[in-house]
């Protein structure tokens, strides 16, 4: 199973700040609010963990990317996306939206490598608290009507930045309670 869309794929997302959100779940909440490695949590669940490089190119960031990173003085982007799996089943679709300085300097041979075992093994990365939102699952491709949930920070490196966005796909086990299994921290 893949994602039913095509790169770029985007989102489109109103981000809200945790605290004005109410999740009510709280297995949700400690998906999406987990400072750790997303990358290596759902690694330590999957069966058979894959990461699958929807596309990663020179792109205009969407506009509430661009608000986001003003500050930064890029104008080159590099937009990749991915897709997180376990027995080929998506549980997670990522959006980076990276400034070609970092790619340059850091990330340049990245190729099909999760980002998280980039920024979670140098310190110099710091990461900014999460925005949290809802995505229409319309979007992504899924025949679903409740809406898939998603998060996304800002990583710094020097004076660069790039927003790293994670959606959680209707097989993810942010939504599955009975998967029990907690990241320490």
């Amino acid at each position: 199973m893949s994602l039913n869309a095509s790169f770029p794929v985007g989102l489109v997302v109103d981000w809200q700040q945790p605290e004005r959100i109410e999740l009510g779940d709280d297995h949700l909440k400690n998906w999406l609010l987990d400072t750790g490695s997303l990358t290596e949590r759902v690694q330590a669940l999957c069966h058979q963990f894959s990461l699958e490089l929807l596309g990663q190119q020179t792109l205009t960031p969407q506009p509430n990317e661009l608000s986001v990173l003003n500050a930064n003085g890029a104008t080159t982007y590099q937009i990749r996306e991915i897709l997180l799996c376990d027995n080929d089943t998506p549980w997670v679709f990522a959006r980076s939206v990276i400034p070609q300085a970092i790619i340059d300097a850091e990330l340049s041979n990245l190729g099909c490598e999760p980002l998280g075992k980039r920024l979670f093994n140098d310190a110099r990365f710091s990461r900014s608290p999460f925005e949290v939102g809802m995505v229409n699952a319309a979007t992504l491709g899924f025949n679903r009507t409740a809406p898939l949930w998603g998060r996304r920070s800002v990583f710094s490196i020097e004076q660069h930045h790039m927003i790293v966005a994670e959606v959680f796909l209707p097989q993810s086990p942010a939504y599955q309670p009975d998967i029990r299994h907690e990241m320490s921290s």
